[in-house]
């Protein structure tokens, strides 16, 4: 949960000996964006930032961060997260453009201080002009926390689309479980994706390799591949 100064050469060592294409998860434990607290913030940009210069390091192209999270202590956190989170992406965006690097903002599940949950919100900030270099990754398990008709989400960020976390819950809870084994309606969504040509990346999101394996093989046996 931390790319800096003492793990970046490690990884770099570790990519040199193969030659995938590479996307990248910004940190996100103890990070936020959105945070009241400016010290906070501040730290959580630099962070956000070094991971843009370390993705162009490794000779990644998409980086995938979080949005931030309202601050439990006030009332008022919803009022002002907003537009601290619009300064923010503003701050990251224009940094971004010595790299190129393409920036994903993620959806968030569903929690009482979490923001970016469904399409309202997240079109709010894509459709501003001044981010328009930022882009959308959707986290599937996440949509479904939020009881989110999944198809009409895809249609309503077909523009923004490109990238892809996907893995299965019971819509109470994101488990990351492996696909098949929760409820979300992966008909549904692979449908939906045919109709707007997806073509961005989809990414296996769990924490086992034996989950990603049978995760694989349920695309492969349902034919989901695009």
């Amino acid at each position: 949960h931390a790319i800096d100064e003492e793990t970046l050469p490690k990884i770099k060592e570790l990519l040199s000996s193969y030659s995938f294409d590479y996307t990248v998860h910004s940190p996100f434990s103890d990070i936020n964006i959105s945070s009241l607290n400016k010290s906070i913030r501040k730290e959580s940009i630099r962070q956000v930032k070094y991971c843009i210069f370390a993705v162009n390091e490794i000779g990644g192209k998409v980086m995938t961060f979080h949005p931030g999270r309202h601050s439990a202590a006030t009332s008022k956190a919803k009022e002002n997260t907003k537009g601290i989170l619009f300064d923010s992406l503003k701050e990251i965006s224009d940094y971004n453009k010595d790299y190129g690097i393409t920036i994903a903002l993620e959806n968030m599940p569903d929690t009482f201080i979490t923001t970016m949950k469904v399409s309202k919100e997240v079109l709010e900030v894509l459709e501003n002009k001044e981010l328009s270099e930022i882009k959308h990754t959707m986290d599937v398990g996440h949509l479904e926390t939020n009881n989110v008709d999944i198809g009409e989400y895809i249609h309503d960020l077909r523009k923004y689309l490109i990238h892809i976390h996907l893995h299965d819950n019971f819509g109470e809870f994101d488990n990351h479980l492996p696909l098949g084994e929760g409820n979300i309606n992966f008909p549904k969504i692979f449908r939906a994706l045919k109709d707007i040509n997806y073509a961005g990346r989809i990414i296996l999101e769990m924490t086992k390799t034996e989950d990603i394996i049978k995760s694989r093989k349920f695309l492969e046996d349902k034919k989901y591949f695009l």
